[in-house]
């Protein structure tokens, strides 16, 4: 019988990976015109609510918009722009996901993420075969909160021991370690796949 049953994904930095150095923000201050700390000072908290579900996508926009003094519209088109033009999809990593549900596994996605950005970049097309998909948005908990890996590990019909999950921020590792999920620090698809080996998945 397989020890684990399941493997949970980040997507930001792991499934995902951004193929620009200064990234979505920077990419949206520019398009406004204004410089990053402009910006920034102008979205921190109201992103943030909006990340957590506390407050809308819709209401976070306009409320971001009005700080910026735009249109909620264009600047949810410049986010949709910037998300796909930042972000690819790490296939390597990605066809390893696939080939452990060909296993047996269960795959998902753990994501600290907003609605637009969920929709700009976990699309059915890309992501469907996935056995499911977490946002933090949509749960009112990032992964720092032992809430948010609860609910994947319901939804998947598994215990904690059962579960592998794989971030690239150690701080995101706190949360699922002392629910008692194996816990791996993502560096790179080889060095994952190592980590894989030693738990005797692959």
């Amino acid at each position: 019988m397989k020890r684990f049953k399941a493997i949970i994904f980040d997507l930001g930095g792991v499934l995902s990976v951004s193929n620009k150095f200064r990234g979505v923000h920077y990419f949206v201050a520019k398009k406004l015109g204004i410089t990053l700390d402009q910006y920034l000072d102008s979205i921190d908290e109201i992103y943030s609510t909006a990340i957590t579900g506390t407050i809308s996508s819709e209401k976070a926009l306009q409320m971001m918009a009005k700080n910026l003094n735009t249109t909620p519209k264009k600047l949810e088109r410049f986010y949709i722009e910037s998300y796909k033009d930042n972000f690819k999809r790490d296939e390597t990593l990605y066809k390893l996901a696939l080939s452990l549900k060909d296993k047996g596994y269960k795959i998902s996605i753990c994501s600290d993420i907003w609605k637009v950005a969920k929709e700009a970049i976990l699309t059915k097309k890309y992501y469907g075969k996935f056995d499911d998909i977490v946002t933090s948005y949509s749960v009112g908990a990032r992964k720092t909160n032992p809430k948010i890996f609860k609910i994947a590990l319901k939804r998947l019909g598994i215990s904690p021991k059962e579960a592998i999950f794989t971030d690239n921020r150690a701080w995101n590792l706190v949360a699922p370690k002392r629910l008692g999920i194996t816990s791996i620090l993502y560096k790179n698809p080889k060095q994952f796949i190592q980590e894989l080996k030693k738990l005797k998945v692959i």
